[in-house]
């Protein structure tokens, strides 16, 4: 006979609000919003035919009946969840090998590998440094590593988080009772740019409130590492994405202008030459460098400049 189970999403939510005695929290830890998880529960409560909370003003309460039930559900889901861990982690196993830039691998993978490693210790990730477009039979690569415009259509194209960039110098070219440097005194000094990228200074200067100008003094450059190096020299401002450049922000090589972020068109992309992730090591090493930004851009957002 078939098994007559709850819906499990909504089991989910409830587990997760027994727990928290939140929907708040359960949402925060369910990436949902307190809506979706009121309505599972109402869900799950009529499936029951009874309450399984009781509503205060600021926390809810599971009934006693309720209770019970949470705790052999999270017991249950706790065994669902380490059957799975170890089921992962046969598929973990042997060696990867990807495509990688040395600029980016330098300062957002290599530092912070051995976490990685820790987690999934039977896979081994080899890397091939290379600028180029990756032949990825010729190397014999499994995916690569590469900086671009996001195509939400192509499926060989994983995104793994998008530049979210501001205005950053040398702080030989700033003093520092300057900053943070209103926009309008950004946009008289000498600015940086990747060819044919200077629509997101513009961008930029639009999201800042900056009337646009035609006699900017520009300087462009073939990549973004060129272009970030000729700021580090005291030669320009450049728009350079946060994460990427938090280790020249603590030495102090480089100052953030503006508190005024935007988020770019383009970013870093795990790519394969299948139509689709099925290698479970390529998805496992790309939620690791996805949540690896994350945290870096959550830090780098609790501590950036207010804007004047």
């Amino acid at each position: 006979m078939p098994r007559r189970l709850p819906n499990l999403k909504q089991l989910r939510a409830f587990e997760a609000t027994a727990r928290h005695q939140s929907f708040k929290l359960a949402a925060e830890e369910l990436a949902v919003t307190q809506a979706a998880i009121s309505h599972q529960i109402k869900a799950l409560e009529e499936y029951f035919g009874c309450r399984l909370f009781k509503r205060l003003n600021r926390r809810v309460v599971l009934t006693e009946a309720a209770a019970n039930y949470a705790e052999e559900l999270g017991q249950a889901l706790g065994g669902i969840e380490a059957a799975s861990n170890w089921f992962r982690s046969q598929e973990m196993r042997g060696a990867i090998r990807l495509s990688v830039t040395p600029f980016y691998a330098n300062r957002m993978i290599l530092p912070f590998l051995d976490e990685f490693r820790d987690r999934y210790p039977g896979l081994e990730v080899e890397f091939d440094y290379s600028y180029k477009i990756a032949d990825f039979e010729a190397a014999g690569l499994d995916g690569a590593v590469r900086y671009g415009l996001h195509d939400p259509a192509n499926p060989c194209m994983r995104l793994i988080h998008l530049d979210r960039v501001a205005p950053v110098a040398s702080p030989t070219l700033v003093q520092d009772d300057w900053l943070p440097v209103h926009p309008e005194t950004i946009a008289r000094m000498p600015l940086a740019a990747v060819n044919d990228q200077e629509r997101y200074w513009h961008q930029w200067f639009k999201a800042a409130g900056v009337a646009e100008q035609d006699d900017r003094d520009w300087s462009r450059h073939k990549q973004r590492a060129l272009a970030l190096d000729y700021a580090l020299a005291g030669n320009a401002v450049v728009l350079a994405d946060m994460p990427l450049i938090r280790r020249e922000l603590e030495a102090g090589s480089l100052v953030c202008l503006s508190g005024v972020q935007i988020t770019l068109d383009r970013g870093i992309h795990l790519a394969v030459t299948t139509a689709s992730f099925t290698d479970a090591r390529l998805v496992a090493f790309g939620d690791w460098l996805g949540a690896q930004v994350a945290r870096f851009s959550d830090a780098d957002q609790e501590t950036s400049h207010a804007e004047p």
